[in-house]
C-alpha cells in the first residue's frame, strides 16, 4: 500500500508533527508514506518538510499560486498517478479541498483528519479577520467533507462538531494523535535554557502567539505566582503575531525580568526536559501534541478544560485540569504543583505512562492503518457509488 500525506503548512506545529510521525511509523509497518507539502507563493514555508527528509521520508512538493489554482490539484494528481498512489490522507481544510478534487476520478480512496474544527461565525455573528482569510476553503470543505471514503476526529468533541456538519457515522472515526514517546523521555535539558533557569523552578508555555492560547492568563498569574516563588522563570516558547504585545504586558505587570520569550524551538524534547511544569491555558484546542508530548517528557501539565484536554488529562492523575480564562485557578495549580516536587513527579509519571499506553505513534499508526485497510479492500463499495449513498440515506 502506497499513502500520500498531504498538508499546507505554515510552520511545525501540532499537524505537522503528527503527519511527520505517522508517516515514520507507516513506514517501519512496511507502508510507502509519502508527504506532500504545499509550496505556497504567498507564503512559503519549508520547515516540515526539511524536517521529514532529514527523517527518511519521501517529499513531494505541490506549488500553488493561490486560493484557487488548477494546476496544483492536477500536480497532486499527477503525484497519485505517478507513484501509484492508493490512498490519499489529506490534513487541513486546505489540504482537503485540493486532496479531494485530485483524488476524484480516480481509484484512489480518500481519508481526511481533522485536528480541529471550527463553526464559521463568532457568537456574536461576525466573521473574524481568520475566518475572512479561510472562508472560501471552510466552504468548500463543509460541502466536500462528507463526501470523503474517511473522516478522523483528533478527540470526541471534534467528533461530535463533524457530525453536526453533516459528516455521517459510518464515515467518522476517532483517533488521537500520537508521538514517538523514547524521543521525549530520553531528552536531556537544552543547555541554553538551563543556563538561564539555574536552580529556580521554570514555567513553560508552549504555542503560537495568538489569540487564544492563554499567554495573557499565564502573565496575570504570574505575579502572585512571583510573589510566592519569586525565583520561577516563565518560558514563552514559540512566535507570532502577539510577539511584542505580549512583551509589552509582561513590561506592564512588572514580570518582564521573569518572562523569556524563547522563540520557534527545533529541538523540542530538550526543552519540555528543561521546563518543572507545562501549562496550555487556551480557550479552545483539539487532542494538543504540546500536552502529549510534555507529559511524554514525565513533566506535569496544567491545562485548560476544553476540546480533547480532558481526554488526555485525568484531574489529577496525569494532570491539572482548569477552567479557559480563569487566571486564579490557574495560578493556584501552577503555585501547587511549584511548591510539591513529589506532586509534579507523580504526575509526570502517570501521564507518561498513559502516553506509553495510549497515544504512542505506533498505536496511532495501527489505527490509521486499520482503516486503511478497510477502504482499499477489494470487497469495499466505491466511493459515491448509488448502493452506499442510498443505505446512508435510508439511515
Amino acid at each position: 500500500m502506497r499513502v500520500l500525506q498531504l498538508i499546507s503548512s505554515s510552520g511545525h506545529y501540532g499537524a505537522e508533527a503528527m503527519a511527520v510521525s505517522l508517516s515514520q511509523a507507516l513506514q517501519k509497518d512496511g507502508i510507502g508514506s509519502i508527504l506532500g507539502v504545499f509550496r505556497n507563493s504567498h507564503r512559503p514555508n519549508l520547515e516540515v518538510a526539511e524536517i521529514a527528509k532529514a527523517r527518511g521520508l519521501q517529499v513531494e512538493w505541490v506549488r500553488c499560486q493561490g486560493r484557487v489554482d488548477r494546476q496544483a490539484w492536477l500536480a497532486i494528481r499527477e503525484v497519485i498517478r505517478r507513484e501509484q498512489i492508493d490512498l490519499l490522507h489529506s490534513h487541513g481544510y486546505k489540504s482537503h479541498v485540493y486532496g479531494y478534487f485530485a483524488a476524484r476520478g480516480t481509484p484512489c480512496r480518500t481519508v481526511a483528519t481533522c485536528h480541529g474544527y471550527y463553526t464559521r461565525t463568532s457568537k456574536s455573528g461576525f466573521l473574524s479577520v481568520a475566518d475572512m482569510k479561510v472562508r472560501g476553503y471552510r466552504e468548500v470543505e463543509r460541502v466536500l467533507l462528507p463526501r470523503f471514503d474517511r473522516v478522523v476526529a483528533v478527540s470526541n468533541e471534534v467528533a461530535t462538531s463533524l457530525r453536526g456538519a453533516g459528516v455521517l457515522g459510518k464515515r467518522l472515526a476517532v483517533i488521537g494523535n500520537g508521538i514517538d514517546v523514547a524521543e521525549f523521555e530520553s531528552a536531556r535539558p537544552a543547555e541554553d535554557l538551563l543556563e538561564i533557569k539555574g536552580r529556580s523552578l521554570a514555567v513553560g508555555l508552549v504555542g503560537r502567539l495568538i489569540q487564544g492560547k492563554g499567554h495573557e492568563q499565564l502573565f496575570q498569574a504570574a505575579r502572585t505566582i512571583l510573589a510566592q516563588c519569586p525565583g520561577t522563570v516563565f518560558f514563552v516558547i514559540g512566535d507570532g503575531p502577539l510577539r511584542l504585545r505580549l512583551a509589552d504586558l509582561a513590561r506592564e505587570l512588572g514580570i518582564a525580568k521573569s518572562v523569556v520569550f524563547v522563540g520557534k524551538r527545533h529541538d523540542m524534547p530538550q526543552v519540555y526536559s528543561s521546563l518543572d511544569v507545562l501549562v496550555l491555558p487556551s480557550t479552545a484546542e483539539g487532542t494538543p501534541m504540546v500536552v502529549i508530548e510534555a507529559l511524554a517528557a514525565k513533566r506535569a501539565v496544567v491545562a485548560s478544560n476544553v476540546g480533547g484536554i480532558p481526554e488526555i488529562i485525568d484531574h489529577d492523575r496525569t494532570g491539572r485540569l482548569i477552567e479557559p480564562g480563569n487566571s486564579f485557578a490557574l495560578q493556584e495549580a501552577i503555585l501547587t504543583l511549584l511548591k510539591n516536587a513529589d506532586l509534579r513527579r507523580s504526575l509526570g509519571n502517570s501521564g507518561n505512562q498513559l502516553v506509553h499506553e495510549k497515544y504512542s505513534a505506533a498505536q496511532m499508526a495501527g489505527k490509521y492503518l486499520a482503516e486503511y485497510r478497510k477502504l482499499t479492500s477489494p470487497n469495499v463499495v466505491p466511493p459515491g457509488d448509488f448502493r452506499e449513498n442510498r443505505a446512508e440515506a435510508g439511515r
